[in-house]
């Protein structure tokens, strides 16, 4: 746990910083979303919007940070040999719980956003493909860090893993879907000459149309 703090003690900083710039953007997003949206969905949505950038950046900040006094990246593509080494003794187990965790509130938020995303073999291949980019990012920039096949796969787990947890909720967030009323004919009513012929009003109106004619 200590080495483990050591090597991202620049995540405390990081987080205090960026958490109010996200606490912030929340109520404004949602204020401008509430002239074409409701209310209670307009704060949901920035909510959700917000709370993922904000995981995002501190993802990015996390993987760029250099760890130790390393100045080069090793390569190991060796599947299951940093989680057999974390696993026995004298290993961290906390590395692999990392790279759970790493990608698990993004694989969670998402897909109440992104339609495309709701289901969870696309998750497991969006956060797969993000996690090769991340993990060729840090070998690219030596920032002292392992590069290996298990934390691309432990972080594609972690995804699926959140996706999953957030699975009930995906619709939650949806805009409620207008429901078309079925076309009634209107029936046209019969038109009525409503003229009265000269004749008829000779006989019958005309003593009463004028006092005179009585």
């Amino acid at each position: 746990m200590e080495a483990l703090l050591r090597a991202f003690w620049g995540m405390v900083p990081v987080s205090a910083i960026a958490l109010p710039y996200a606490l912030l953007g929340w109520p404004l997003l949602a204020a401008r979303r509430r002239r074409r949206m409701p209310a209670r969905r307009a704060t949901a949505t920035a909510a959700v919007d917000c709370a993922a950038t904000f995981v995002a950046f501190l993802v990015f900040c996390l993987v760029t940070m250099p760890v130790g006094d390393a100045a080069d990246s090793t390569l190991d593509l060796v599947p299951g040999a940093d989680v057999t080494a974390a696993l026995a003794s004298g290993g961290s187990l906390w590395q692999v719980i990392g790279n759970v965790l790493l990608l698990c509130p993004l694989g969670a938020l998402l897909p109440l956003r992104i339609r495309r995303l709701r289901a969870l073999l696309r998750v497991a291949l969006a956060a797969l493909i993000a996690s090769v980019l991340v993990e060729g990012t840090q070998y690219l920039i030596h920032d002292g860090r392992v590069t290996s096949t298990d934390d691309v796969l432990l972080n594609a787990a972690g995804a699926t893993l959140g996706a999953a947890l957030s699975r009930r909720g995906w619709r939650w967030l949806d805009a409620p879907v207008a429901i078309p009323l079925p076309r009634r004919t209107i029936c046209e009513a019969p038109t009525l000459s409503l003229r009265v012929p000269r004749s008829v009003w000779d006989k019958r109106y005309a003593a009463i149309a004028h006092p005179e004619r009585r």
